[in-house]
């Protein structure tokens, strides 16, 4: 590939300063990158667009930070995972972006583009080619206006934007590409923008959000049209690096050389291992963005999303022939290489390289015998002459052996075949209707807060420093509808002016209290946040009325306030004793601060042993004793991580973050609440620590009033127990000890009368021994108290026949009769094993049972039927032996 700028040799940190730099010189305001997981939008899977954050500011439902913004965004693109390996299609990638909320427009933005395309990157005018909408005559003026030949702006039905649903914002937009040259082509002389071939290579796309469409399709100028652009990253600095793909610039080849010395394979060997490679590359970087974000492994959603990554790059390493775990190493790779542009990879990369490890070794555990079972059903395929490989078959390695669907459809391609996916999905279906059955749903808090509350400005919070104020209704909401009073017994939600109640967020639960009007009361049950900046209040009236306007007393509950706030601050002296006793590893994946306890989520390989976690509450309650100083301040964020400070996965920050310190022991990025000073918590107790799946472990934990209960409550337990065994508290340990040690020698003496009793009882039981056509046949009526007893019994009569012998004993326990059946090995055949015995005799009883070939067990009714079920036994033993009477 020619080279795409000037003879300078760029790296990606400079092509992305230098855009940012063009843009913050214009007047627009860098915004960080928002999360992979949309904020506040769960019907969205992951962010693949640099304006996906800024679209509320778009549709004036939130305040922007600026009217110029700019920022680089990082995108996933999963619609493209099957496809990674070719030198096209990547999954994660990053979006360079400038927008304009309802300020400038085409014609200062086409200039801008062409300036920094030109001049800023110094790519050769005559290599840039653009398409335009065909009836946008404002965009192809102004590209012949700032030097682009006629011949070369193309004009496009493509170019189009919007609307994202049925109605909204939309408008023209207009593309820039990179002409590779016509080594790169098809040949053809008509080849340009839209060819199939390679030579040219879309790397900018404008839009102009200039029209908003009704449903109807009826479309009306914006008052205030938008600006919004996607720069791709990974595509620039492939043009200005001069490489035949993005996998050959600096954001790919630190990676793709790590697995190159992993595997020993050389890229530009041959297209199959460099087709591997390249997985490994994308798939390393998706995985390690993902986690870092709060995306963990599961079977649905985003989860599903990166289980389907990891075990794809598992498989194609495994082509390459890594037999042993290797995707920690690669996700230590993307660490190092794009750790300096994210600090958020550093903070929590034990964390990364711990999910996927975990994920990697679950996987591994059944690949070979998954891919063994696709390889045989492929050539049995092939040997009937089929095109097509059952889906049940794909459902199954899915179901049984963790493959994800795509992952063997692609599999399966390979080998020239198909999946009909009716099958695979009627099988889905079925294992899902079998999940849903019995389950119990509910309306969701989240749903009950998402509610069109009218258009009152977001919400002042007070509530850090102060927990009442007065302050004016905004809003109010009964039922999903705006309302302009609330009456007593009516529940409904409420807004105000500004407010002391903290919205749920962060893991911390939102406050309770009351909302005190001239004429009534409101009792606060919750308090959330919407996406527009309001914090909802959402309860009860439980007297008189209340009207939107009216001046209110906000009070929140404020012992059950400081209960949380001590929960708070204990969440933040766990999270860094677990990282100290278990090491960095162990980040907060998650969390619950409550009033009564917290509960704090962490990858773990395993369980926490008891002495380890007691260490972690030493660690703990010494900095409680410290009585160390809680201060918080807010700083940029940049600064704040710089000192240290722990910005948590899955969150998003702003530009400005507050930060609460603890002493020189703890530096969180943290929005909720807390205690002044460390002493303030009492004391600190683990009460429970579990596995929740996905290599995730969960302990519990309880503070201030709460651990006083708790230890309270202990001490009470301990004397009584002590009394019951009447011994001192202090030597409970070796009482406990004594007892345990009697009941040991107890059930060993309970066993040996019980085997006794089971061999006299099969004395008696053997003398209805009889000898069928050579086969040793028992039915007997047993004498036991249990039906582990029954079965005693068979096993005592067993040891004493050997094979060739049928037994089946019955016996009335606790006022139901029980059966129990066994046949020996040599004898069972179609129509006579211990299933078919126990269920015809249980029959007779009016029962049921089963078991195996074997040994089976029945329950009956009838008690009063057992000595009739016992002769049909032996009846029915002689039928099958074709015995005479």
């Amino acid at each position: 590939m020619s080279q795409g700028s000037d003879e300078r040799s760029w790296t990606s940190e400079e092509v992305v300063e230098t855009f940012l730099d063009f843009f913050r010189s214009r007047g627009h305001r860098e915004v960080l990158s928002s999360s992979l997981v949309p904020d506040n939008d769960p019907t969205v899977l992951l962010t693949t667009a640099g304006v996906q954050q800024f679209i509320p500011y778009m549709l004036g439902r939130q305040e922007p930070p600026g009217r110029r913004l700019c920022s680089i965004q990082k995108c996933f693109r999963s619609t493209d995972i099957d496809q990674v390996g070719d030198r096209l299609h990547d999954t994660f990638f990053e979006m360079l972006g400038n927008f304009s909320i309802g300020d400038y427009f085409k014609e200062r933005m086409i200039p801008w583009a062409w300036e920094l395309v030109t001049t800023g990157f110094r790519i050769p005018p005559e290599r840039v080619w653009v398409t335009v909408y065909p009836s946008d005559e404002d965009a192809e003026r102004l590209w012949r206006t700032v030097g682009v030949p006629g011949d070369r702006v193309i004009p496009d039905e493509e170019n189009f934007w919007g609307p994202p649903g049925r109605s909204g914002p939309c408008g023209p937009d207009t593309e820039l590409y990179f002409d590779r040259g016509v080594a790169f082509g098809c040949g053809t002389p008509s080849c340009r923008p839209g060819c199939d071939c390679d030579r040219f290579l879309e790397f900018w796309n404008l839009v102009f959000m200039q029209d908003v469409q009704d449903t109807d399709g009826t479309r009306t100028p914006l008052e205030k049209p938008n600006i919004d652009t996607g720069l791709g990253l990974e595509r620039i600095t492939s043009v200005l690096q001069a490489t035949p793909s993005i996998y050959e610039t600096d954001l790919f080849l630190p990676i793709l050389r790590r697995a190159e010395q992993l595997s020993g394979a050389r890229y530009g060997a041959d297209e199959h291992t460099d087709y591997a490679l390249r997985v490994l590359a994308d798939h390393g970087r998706a995985m390690t963005f993902l986690v870092a974000d709060g995306v963990l492994p599961s079977n649905e959603g985003r989860g599903y999303v990166l289980r389907r990554v990891i075990r794809r790059a598992v498989r194609h390493g495994h082509r390459l022939g890594l037999e042993q775990p290797f995707v920690v190493d690669l996700a230590e790779a993307v660490i190092e290489r794009m750790g300096h542009r994210h600090s958020t990879l550093r903070a929590v990369g034990a964390h990364i390289q711990e999910i996927v490890a975990v994920e990697e070794r679950r996987f591994r555990s059944t690949l070979q015998t998954g891919l063994t079972m696709l390889d045989r059903w492929i050539e049995e395929a092939r040997a009937a002459g089929a095109t097509e490989l059952p889906g049940e078959h794909v459902f199954r390695l899915y179901d049984t052996y963790g493959f994800p669907r795509e992952l063997s459809e692609e599999i399966i391609a390979e080998e020239g075949l198909t999946v009909p996916a009716e099958e695979f999905e009627r099988a889905m279906a079925a294992q899902r209707e079998r999940s849903r059955a019995g389950a119990r749903f509910g309306v969701k808090r989240e749903e009950r807060a998402a509610m069109d509350i009218g258009n009152c400005p977001p919400t002042t919070f007070i509530g850090y420093a102060r927990l009442d104020t007065r302050t004016p209704i905004l809003a109010a909401n009964h039922e999903k509808s705006d309302v302009v009073s609330l009456h007593e017994g009516q529940s409904g939600t409420i807004v105000l002016a500004e407010t002391p109640f903290y919205g749920e967020s962060g893991g911390q639960v939102g406050d309770t209290g009351e909302i005190i009007t001239p004429h009534g009361r409101f009792r606060v049950e919750d308090t959330q946040h919407d996406e527009s900046g309001h914090i909802l209040h959402l309860g009860r009236l439980i007297e008189g009325e209340l009207a939107v306007g009216d001046t209110v007393e906000a009070i929140v509950d404020a012992a059950r306030r400081h209960d949380i706030m001590r929960h708070h601050s204990v969440t933040h002296l766990l999270h860094r004793s677990l990282r100290e006793i278990l090491g960095p590893g162990a980040v907060q994946a998650g969390s619950l601060v409550a009033p009564q306890v917290a509960r704090f989520d962490f990858p773990h390989g395993g369980p926490v042993p008891s002495d380890r976690l007691e260490e972690v509450e030493d660690v703990m309650n010494r900095q409680i004793l410290a009585d160390l100083p809680v201060l918080v301040e807010e700083l940029p964020y940049d600064e704040a991580t710089t000192q240290g400070a722990v910005a948590f996965f899955g969150e998003k920050y702003g530009s400005r973050v507050r930060v609460v310190t603890m002493g020189t022991f703890s530096k969180e990025l943290c929005g909720g609440t807390h205690v002044s000073r460390t002493g303030e918590l009492g004391a600190a107790y683990v009460i429970s620590e579990a596995g929740i799946g996905s290599g995730m472990r969960r302990v519990e934990i309880v503070a201030g009033g709460t651990a006083h209960e708790l230890t309270r409550a202990r001490g009470r337990q301990l004397r009584s127990i002590a009394e019951r065994l009447a011994a001192p508290v202090d030597h409970l340990d070796e009482r406990v000890v004594g007892l345990l040690n009697e009941l040991r020698d107890a059930r060993r003496e309970n066993a040996r009368l019980q085997a006794a009793l089971a061999e006299v009882g099969a004395e008696t039981a053997l003398q209805h021994l009889r000898v069928v056509n050579g086969v040793k046949l028992v039915t007997a009526r047993g004498d036991v108290q249990s039906t582990d007893a029954l079965l005693r019994l068979k096993d005592a009569v067993q040891r004493q026949t050997g094979s060739g012998t049928i037994i089946v004993l019955g016996a009335i326990v606790d006022g139901r009769v029980h059966f129990v059946a066994s046949v020996t090995d040599d004898l069972i055949r179609p129509g006579l094993d211990a299933v078919v015995l126990v269920r015809q005799v249980a029959a007779v009883a009016g029962g049921s049972g089963g078991g195996n070939p074997q040994l089976a067990r029945a329950g009956g009714g009838d008690p009063q039927k057992l000595d009739a079920a016992i002769a049909h036994a032996e009846s029915m033993v002689r039928d099958a032996l074709g015995a005479k009477g």
